[in-house]
């Protein structure tokens, strides 16, 4: 452990919530990483609690439970937060329910039909969607192309660029929106998810804590680290997912500590 800002020692007893990034932090390719389950069961024992917010949209809740219940972790519906619910849930909120185009598999476009939008194929949406898709098609990439050149809203769930797999890095959210903004000339008009931190506060005042007794831990500089540093809680950098400890020395985005791995934190809980 590298505690690279005054006091993070201290700190890191105060926090009650632990917010906890998943691909690259928690797991990989649905298997636990290492010291993940020691993590999970720290946590537990100091009568504190963890939850998941994740930039994946591409899973339910439900496919997340079941997938660490094959590995004995017990987790609740309320423990995962989504950029996709997230994004679906404002959308609704600012624009009423919508005709929207999305770039998703049907895990996601299932999110938007719970919460009143209508998925529309070859019909003129009002929002165009984009998010990770393992079943990404060029005509898919085409007709969104279509619609954002009509001047149709332009929408991510989130920015990242790359998901991680045991295998090594593959397209996500951001690199697929960047062939539609090349196309059309158009950035997103909202980009959701990490580091946004309005997904943060929600979690925050739903736990009923502190900023100061709150925590993000995650593999990614500019998604989990900056949404700590924007939304004013402690951070902590595992080395198990996309930056390096080299990384953090070219950066300006610092994280409170640097753990090699959430099993490594467990004893300073």
């Amino acid at each position: 452990m590298i505690f690279l800002t005054d006091n993070s020692r201290k700190k890191i007893k105060n926090v009650k919530l632990f917010i906890v990034d998943i691909d690259g932090t928690f797991s990989l390719s649905g298997k636990p990483l290492l010291g993940s389950e020691k993590f999970a069961t720290a946590v537990k024992n100091a009568n504190k609690h963890y939850v998941f917010l994740t930039n994946n949209s591409n899973k339910s809740i439900e496919e997340y439970i079941k997938e660490f219940e094959k590995h004995n972790i017990q987790i609740s519906q309320n423990q995962i937060f989504t950029a996709g619910i997230e994004t679906a849930e404002y959308i609704l909120k600012k624009f009423g329910k919508k005709k929207i185009y999305v770039i998703g598999t049907k895990a996601i476009k299932d999110i938007f039909t719970k919460f009143g939008h209508k998925i529309v194929e070859d019909e003129e949406p009002d929002i165009v969607v984009v998010t990770f898709d393992k079943e990404l098609t060029y005509e898919k990439l085409a007709k969104a192309s279509i619609f954002v050149s009509k001047g149709k809203l332009f929408v991510l769930t989130n920015p990242d660029l790359n998901c991680p797999t045991k295998e090594g890095p593959i397209p996500d959210t951001g690199a697929i929106a960047s062939v539609i903004t090349k196309t059309t000339h158009r950035k997103p008009d909202i980009i959701f998810g990490k580091p946004d931190p309005l997904i943060l506060e929600m979690i925050i005042e739903k736990f009923k804590v502190k900023k100061e007794e709150t925590c993000v831990i995650g593999d990614r500089l500019y998604t989990d680290i900056l949404l700590g540093i924007r939304a004013e809680v402690m951070t902590i950098l595992v080395l198990t997912g996309e930056a390096k400890r080299k990384d953090v020395e070219k950066s300006n985005i610092k994280p409170d500590i640097i753990a090699n791995d959430l099993g490594e934190i467990s004893k300073y809980i």
